[in-house]
């Protein structure tokens, strides 16, 4: 029998295309915005950034390419003084996960409505999850006025990605679908949209890893991307939390989650059958944590914590607080557990 469940997931515009940045200040106009910040990283995304100021032309208030991944404390506080030396009324996050970050961060403290234009498979933009880190912690909220309004999903911004970039972040999206089959909280729309979007990316990301020019797997990716992060709706577990408290010692997000998954997988579902069946079905009956560390490691992405520069040492620190979480689904959580799944990753 269908396990009970509340699906509640505030409404949001999303536009699919190929070109779709080109109608950024249309929908920035639909949002009632006049004075729009487009937040951005340094570099390549400060390009991007400097391109969709011009395409918002009278709507664009300014450019704070300033983003960094996990958004520090100062990072957040500059980008919020940013937003209000511009006068701004509303922010465009041109991006992954750290644009994006930084403007829920800028949201949570003045109420701006968010337009997304994602340019990774992080997920970040479907989500009313934030984060910000301070020295080797990183605090992880949830508030409804962090979610993006209206999100402009333009393929074409993805075929530059390098192969290294789109492996992580399409594990990281992977990771979300994972999980999204454990969690308490998951109803029937989070596990058709996490499964569907396994099903593309297995399908998909090997593609677009190997052929950054193939519009149709990055199209594919990118929509799984969206089903990935819409299927987060469910809430997240031990992987996310691990992936959240590594962040905090200063790993970098996505690989953190490719070398991670495999490990919280084959813990996790020895206490949820029902996610394990599902997982086989979407990896044509192979084991599933054996199939997702296969996936990894035919990707030219890190393999293990200590390639990320994590300090062993660390590891009953980490543990420590991943178990004063208190998770106990699909399986109560001990430091043990942590401190053995770390050292398995390590």
């Amino acid at each position: 029998m269908t396990q009970p469940f509340t699906h509640d997931v505030p409404p949001q515009r999303v536009v699919f295309a190929p070109g779709a940045v080109e109608s950024v200040a249309d929908e920035a106009e639909r949002l009632g915005l006049s004075r729009a910040l487009v937040v951005a990283t340094p570099g390549s995304g400060a390009r991007l950034g400097a391109r969709v100021l011009d395409l918002l032309g009278r709507r664009a208030a300014g450019l704070h390419a300033q983003a960094v991944i996990h958004v520090p404390r100062p990072v957040a506080a500059a980008g919020l003084k940013a937003a209000k030396d511009a006068e701004a009324d509303g922010l465009v996050a041109v991006g992954g996960g750290s644009a994006i970050g930084l403007a829920k961060a800028i949201a949570h403290e003045s109420g701006l409505p968010i337009l997304a234009v994602p340019t990774t498979y992080a997920g970040s933009e479907v989500t009313a999850i934030f984060g910000i880190s301070e020295g080797e912690r990183k605090r992880v909220d949830r508030d409804v006025r962090v979610l993006p309004r209206t999100i402009l999903y333009d393929p074409d911004l993805t075929l530059g990605l390098p192969p290294a970039v789109t492996a992580a972040s399409g594990m990281n999206a992977v990771a979300h679908c994972v999980e999204a089959l454990w969690v308490p909280r998951r109803t029937p729309v989070t596990t058709a949209l996490a499964t569907e979007a396994l099903r593309l990316f297995v399908a998909q990301l090997p593609r677009a890893v190997a052929e950054g020019r193939d519009r149709a797997a990055r199209g594919d990716c990118l929509a799984a991307a969206w089903l990935a992060g819409a299927s987060l709706a469910a809430g997240n577990g031990l992987h996310h939390k691990l992936a959240h408290v590594l962040g905090g010692f200063g790993l970098p997000h996505a690989e953190t989650h490719a070398v991670v998954l495999p490990h919280v997988a084959r813990f996790n579902l020895a206490g949820c059958p029902e996610a394990a069946e599902r997982l086989r079905a979407v990896f044509g009956g192979r084991d599933p944590a054996d199939a997702l560390a296969a996936m990894v490691s035919g990707f030219p992405v890190p393999q293990r914590l200590r390639e990320l520069g994590f300090d062993r040492g660390k590891i009953d620190a980490a543990a420590a607080e991943v178990a004063a979480a208190t998770i106990t689904a699909p399986r109560p959580v001990t430091a043990g557990d942590v401190r053995r799944l770390l050292e398995a990753a390590y």
